[in-house]
This record gives structure tokens, sequence and C-alpha cells, in this order.
């Protein structure tokens, strides 16, 4: 069930005197140590998000190698121990760790685009600690709507790496390009969530313009992650999961202030 915030006419004003990533860090260990549930919480949502990725990765890959690349390069290259089977070999093996870690990637993507499903609950808890929350009336309706929406954005999530590969081949720009999108998009996610979970659309409209360059400030450090293939990829989840708790910590914090 989703949870919004009372807003009333004396709310307070957010007004942030530091947000980069190390601070939202910090706030979110400070977060996990004084709000009881909310570290059993959050390890519930990460253990979903890596089973996602884990089967996804393992079942894509498993696609592609057996009803695909395989056929394709016994056919060309054929079977045995000779010199084309060796090459054919080569040439297999090449292509599908390649493939694996754009598939890895992309698996990624898929499920951390789905946590913003249970990071909303983990917002919510956040926010609780400091004010009163108001739960609305479950809509099965609204449920879908926002299950579909949240869907159709992990899928355009999984072509976000392709994308990626693609401005990475312009000269000398390309990779800072690239560093630039990556932290504003991770960095993103935790302003989203936060203003989404605001009912008054007033002051989620003024903290979002105030808050244009926060995403890039505090998503720096997740974007490194995502440049360290496989181990950096594992603690993403983990890494953005500290910042959404740790920025709606920041932010509740100086309304209280």
């Amino acid at each position: 069930m989703r949870q919004f915030v009372k807003d009333t006419e004396t709310q307070t004003k957010v007004k942030l005197q530091k947000t980069d990533a190390l601070a939202v860090f910090r706030a979110g260990y400070q977060a996990f140590a004084r709000i009881e549930g909310l570290r059993g919480l959050v390890l519930r949502g990460l253990f979903l998000n890596y089973l996602i990725f884990f089967a996804a990765t393992l079942i894509l890959n498993g696609l592609f190698y057996y009803q695909l690349l395989y056929p394709f390069i016994n056919l060309i290259f054929g079977e045995g121990d000779g010199f084309w089977a060796s090459t054919g070999t080569v040439i297999l093996w090449s292509i599908q760790l390649t493939v694996a870690a754009v598939i890895s990637l992309a698996a990624l993507r898929f499920s951390v685009e789905l946590m913003s499903f249970w990071h909303q609950s983990i917002v919510s808890m956040v926010i609780k600690d400091f004010r009163q929350i108001e739960e609305t009336a479950f809509s099965l309706k609204a449920w879908f709507a926002e299950l579909k929406y949240i869907l159709k954005e992990a899928l355009k999530a999984c072509f976000f790496p392709l994308l990626l590969l693609f401005f990475g081949l312009i000269p000398i720009v390309g990779l800072p390009l690239v560093f630039l999108m990556e932290a504003h998009l991770l960095g993103r996610q935790s302003v989203v969530i936060y203003l989404d979970i605001l009912t008054n659309p007033e002051e989620a409209v003024e903290l979002k313009k105030s808050w244009r360059l926060v995403p890039i400030r505090i998503g720096w450090l997740p974007a490194i992650l995502t440049f360290l293939p496989f181990v950096g990829w594992v603690f993403l989840p983990l890494a953005l999961t500290y910042e959404v708790v740790g920025f709606t910590y920041l932010v509740e914090k100086s309304r209280a202030i």
C-alpha cells in the first residue's frame, strides 16, 4: 500500500545545506542506525533485486548461447578438434563473454528499476520517522497502473546500455558524456522517488527546479560502479538503496531544523 506525506499549511521548507554522494551515504548510515525495522525492509528488497538480476542474467545468456550462438558457430565452423573448429570455439566464447556482459548490465538495469517499487516503502518509512504519514485506501487499479509504469521504465532501462555504448564511441567527449549521463540517471532515482511521495504538487515542482543538479552530485559514486564490470554491478543496488535512504533522511532532517 502506497503511503503519502500529509501536507499542511505550516509544512517546513526544505533547505539542504550540503548534498553530495558522500554526505548522502553518511546520512544513509545514520538512518539505518536510527530507524528500527529499516534494515530488514532494505534486505528483503535487495534479496528480491538480486534474485531478479541473477535469474534474468542466467536465462537470457542461456537462451542466447543455446538457441542462437552455438548453433550458428557450429553451422559455420563445424565440430571436432581441427583448425576451423578451434577457431570457431575462440570466436564463440569471445562473442559470448561480450554479450554476457551486455546482458548482465541490461538485467541489472531492469532489476534496479523494479526496485523503485520497493524504494517507495523505504522512503515512506524514513519520512515517517520525522513526521506523520497518511495512508491512502488501496486501489487495485492504481496499483496495476503504477506497476505497469515501473515495468515500462524497467524495459526501457534494458536498452540504455546499448545507448551508452553508442555515445561511448564518440571521440574525446564520449566517455565523460557517458559518465555524466550515468550519474544523472542513477542520482535521479533518489530525487524522483522522494518527489513522487509528496502530495503537494506545487512543492514537488518547486523542489524539482531547485534540485536540477542534485542527481549528478549524488549519482557520480554509483556511476563509478557501473564502470567496474560484475564486481561494481553487484554492489550497485546496495549503493542506490543507501542513496535513496540517505537522501530522504537529509531532506527530512533539513525540515526538522
